[in-house]
This record gives C-alpha cells, structure tokens and sequence, in this order.
C-alpha cells in the first residue's frame, strides 16, 4: 500500500503537482516557497533595473487582481475597498505619475455593478431600488446620456470622458442601495469615513509643522499656476494627501460637521469625546488648507441642524457657537490663517468673488439661448482638450451649478436642483418617522452633511471629485434605506415585547 501510494504520486505530471503544491497545500511546502523566492527575487529585480513605479504596479496587480474578482461577488467589501481608495487616490497619483489608480476604480465600480446584476439573474425583485429618490436619478441619467445628441456641442469625445465618470459614481448609489444590510454595516462604513479624514487632518496638520516632503515641493513648484494657486499670503496652503487643498478642505468641513452632529446621537460618553477631538482636528486642518468656500459650511450645517431638531439647548449651544464666530471674524489679526478666514465672511470685499460674479453675469445670456447647455465636458479640463477653441473652454466656471447650467443648458440645471430638492424632501421626511435614537441621529447628522454639500456647490466645484462625489451617493443611498432599517428595528422590539408578555417565557418563580 506505501508503495502504491509513493508510485501514484511519482505518475503525477508537473501541472498536477503545481495544483496540488498551490491550491491543496495552500504554498505551504518546498515547491511554494522555492515559487515564491523567485517571484520576490524577480520583483526585487524589475524595481532595481525599472524602477521603483513599474514594481509597484506589478504589486499591485499581484495582490490587487484577486481582491477584484473578490468586489464582483462580496460587494460589502468592494464598497469598504473604494471608499478607502478614493481617499488616497489622488495623492497617489500626484506623486507616482503613470500609475493608473483611476483606472483601477472604474474597473472595480464596473465589477461590482455587473456582480449585483449577475445576483438578480433569478431574482427579478427589485423593490429596494424602489424611492422617489430612484427615480429623478434614473431621469437625471436619462438627460446626461440625451446629451450625446446635443446640437451645441461641439466634441463627442468630451461627452464619452465626462459620461464615463459620472455614470461610475451614480452606478455606485445603485450598489450601495443594494448591499446595504443592516445598521452594523452602516456604523462601519461611517467609523471608516471618519478614520480616513482623521487620518487626512493629522497628515494635513503634520505638512503645516513640518513642511512638504521632497517629492510634494517639486510637484507644487513644477507649475507657475500651481505655485500662484497653493502659495497664498506668505504661506502654502496644505493638501494632504487629497489632489488640491479645496478638495481637503470641503472633505475637513463636512466630516466634521458630520463627528459634532453624531454628539446627539445615543453613544458611549468616551465616543462622544473621541468624536469632540477628531473633529476639532479636523476643523483645524480645514483652516490650514486655505479654502474659503469650506469655511462657510460649519456655521450653516450648525443653523441647518438647529432648525430641524428645534430643540432649546441646541438652539443656544448654536447661538453661542454664532457670537464666538462674531468675534472671532471681525477682530483684528496678522495670522494669515485667521486673515484668510475672515476674507470667507466678507466676500464682497474679495476680488476673487467679484470676478466670479462678472463671469457669472458674462455667460447668463449664453445660458438662456441654450436650453440643453453646450454639450457634456464642454467647460473646464475636457473643454481644453477636446474643444480648445471654443469659448466655453476657457470659461471657469467655478460652481458646480454654473458648470450644470452651461454644459446642460436650464433644463439639465432644473432637473438637478429636482434631484437635490427630492433628496432633502425624503430625508427630512424620513427622519421625522424614524423611531429608533440611534438611527434617528444618524439621518439626521447625513442629512446636515447632505445640505452642507448642496451649499458649498455654489462657490465651488465642490461634488465633482473624489472622494466628495462618492461621498454624496453613499449619504444619499444611506438616506433612502434608513427609514427600512428602523422598521425592522421597530418589528424586533415590538416581537420581544410580545414574547415577553407570554407566560410561558416567564420563569416559574415569578408566576407562583
């Protein structure tokens, strides 16, 4: 018989005994790890004579191609694993050009949604992508791909680049929408939220006191406009590890907005603590980014909050929070943080915002002839490219709802500004019904971040980057399943209560 044996493993041919040193014995044996010394030894190799960029792509391959395949089929973890990414992303990219992080999202956002299809190929219910909030996104996807037959525009090009993320990232309400499953899923995510820009502000924070590393200084001086941008009263506005300081500073503002919110919410007193100091961090990572436009959003989600909860001691925490805002806006100063703070709340003596009004009042008449805009992409970085000379193309639009109105006309402004107004409709609706503490201050802490959002898309392009616009569908997606989880929360309580009152679940002693 041990002969036998030893005579069959003998017959096994070499891609018999790969499969079985890779799959059945899981590399652990000398054939795995005589595989994956060559393998380092070879990576070590190309990032020696290649350089370090190629090495780390061919890592990423190595770890990151298995973990693709792995969002098609759990996409819990895919959302978990975007998000992450989307923090990170253009940072990244700043620093290892050619490396295709955009690229990789797209894939994944592409996997994930042809895994939730794949998952209904039997099951044709689609009641969870039920709400009214569905349907204007279905109406607003509708229009963007109308805009392909725009008669304005002047590139196709510019509309396919522009589609192709934007449809990604509305893809992603629709997955979020569905994987969401319960509300342990939904503290995670938000705990995960919140780590990631902590970890942004002490990055941030670090930059302001220890400076900008080698490679951050040769990036920001390898462009005139960059440095003109970035160097601003003696100072550099900071970035972290996010592609620009607007971008940082909006993602500081309303996170924070989002940890002081969450204060309200039914939580251990040490958490509540933790969520005082990461947001205060935050906010000072907000001021040190420079970007006035961010400014403005924690006093109005503190009036937005205020006005939905209505309650007394919100309503003078948020007055006293206003007067030490009072001061500290018209008192004089030399700090140049301070100084750019203060600019925030006087924007008329800002001539930043006074050449943005002339540009607002310049383009209101090309606006009204144009009912379906000048064609996706047609403004901004597409524009230059694919239309470079166009008029549009060298307008700065510099709001996301200018953008909306030039590149859609009135028409696509209107259905957006339906979109947002759909959204706070449904959430505040859905928050007054919600019954539950703990789900109730969370819908209302997104709803606050939601509005913050709406705001801060007027000064700026604030929803169209990453990681704000995947963001914005993963507050809205949590705002529409809310009010299911609280009904489950109420059916539970309300079957423990029945058992409870049964006397058969009541024990001997305390019926005699």
């Amino acid at each position: 018989m041990f002969n036998l044996e030893v005579n069959t493993t003998e017959r096994r041919t070499l891609g018999e005994r790969l499969n079985y040193s890779i799959f059945v014995k899981k590399m652990n044996n000398p054939v795995g790890y005589l595989l994956l010394t060559a393998l380092s030894i070879a990576l070590g190799y190309v990032v020696y004579s290649k350089g370090p960029v190629l090495g780390i792509v061919l890592l990423a391959a190595i770890i990151g191609a298995p973990l693709l395949v792995a969002t098609m089929f759990n996409l819990r973890l895919g959302i978990i694993m975007i998000i992450t990414l989307s923090f990170f992303v253009l940072g990244v990219k700043r620093l290892t050009e050619g490396v295709p992080l955009g690229l990789v999202m797209d894939i994944m956002i592409a996997l994930m949604g042809f895994g939730m299809f794949v998952k209904h190929i039997d099951n044709k219910d689609w009641k969870w992508a039920k709400s009214p909030i569905s349907n204007v996104i279905l109406i607003w996807i509708a229009y963007n791909l109308l805009e392909v037959g725009n008669p304005a525009a002047t590139s196709r090009m510019a509309w396919v680049m522009t589609v192709r993320s934007f449809a990604g990232f509305m893809a992603m309400y629709f997955i979020i929408l569905y994987s969401l499953n319960g509300m342990r899923y939904v503290s995670f995510i938000i705990k995960l939220w919140i780590l990631l820009t902590t970890l942004g502000a002490l990055y941030g924070i670090w930059q302001e006191f220890m400076g900008f590393t080698t490679k951050e200084m040769a990036w920001i001086q390898a462009d005139e406009g960059r440095v003109a941008l970035l160097y601003v009263m003696g100072r550099y506005r900071k970035f972290s590890f996010f592609s620009d300081p607007m971008i940082m500073g909006f993602v500081m503002a309303y996170t924070a907005t989002l940890c002081f919110t969450l204060l309200s919410a039914p939580i251990f007193f040490w958490k509540k603590v933790l969520l005082v100091v990461v947001g205060s961090l935050m906010v000072t990572c907000m001021v040190y980014s420079g970007t006035r436009a961010a400014y403005v959003l924690l006093p109005v989600g503190g009036f937005f909050y205020a006005m939905i909860t209505f309650k007394r001691n919100i309503l003078i925490a948020c007055g006293i929070g206003f007067m030490i805002g009072l001061v500290i806006v018209n008192m004089p100063t030399s700090n140049p943080n301070l100084v750019r703070f203060q600019t925030a709340f006087h924007p008329d003596d800002d001539p930043s915002y006074r050449t943005r009004k002339r540009n607002q009042a310049f383009i209101k008449p090309y606006i009204q002839t144009h009912p379906m805009g000048g064609g996706l992409g047609s403004v901004g970085g597409w524009g230059e490219k694919y239309s470079p000379g166009s008029m549009l193309a060298k307008f700065p639009p510099d709001s996301g709802y200018v953008r909306i109105a030039v590149e859609m006309g009135p028409i696509g402004l209107f259905i957006y500004c339906y979109l947002m107004w759909t959204i706070c409709r449904v959430g505040i609706k859905n928050h007054f019904r919600i019954k539950d503490p703990f789900i109730k201050a969370i819908s209302l802490s997104l709803l606050t971040v939601f509005y913050t959002l709406v705001v801060a898309n007027f000064p700026q392009e604030a929803l169209g980057q990453i990681p704000t616009s995947l963001i914005l569908f993963l507050i809205i997606a949590l705002l529409s399943k809310l009010r299911d989880f609280d009904k489950i929360r109420q059916r539970e309580i309300a079957e423990y209560a029945r058992q409870q009152e049964q006397p058969e679940n009541v024990p001997a002693m305390l019926t005699a």
